[in-house]
């Protein structure tokens, strides 16, 4: 997952932390919210793009007991 820096002025970090409040969200994974939303919004990314995007692969487990 990349890493952005987004300088805000002291009005909009306000904001940002009142809707991170009250849609129940930390305040990073709301401004990553409102990015995501506003790139669907312009056609930049799909939902398909989006999905696969944020999926993380799970371990693949050992079979227990195999080796004799």
């Amino acid at each position: 997952m990349a890493k952005v820096i987004i300088h805000l002025l002291d009005p909009e970090m306000s904001a940002l932390h009142r809707l991170a409040q009250r849609e129940y969200r930390p305040v990073r994974s709301q401004a990553a919210f409102i990015i995501r939303k506003e790139l669907k919004r312009l056609g930049m990314v799909t939902d398909l793009q989006a999905a696969n995007a944020a999926q993380v692969r799970e371990p693949v487990k050992a079979e227990a007991g195999g080796a004799a």
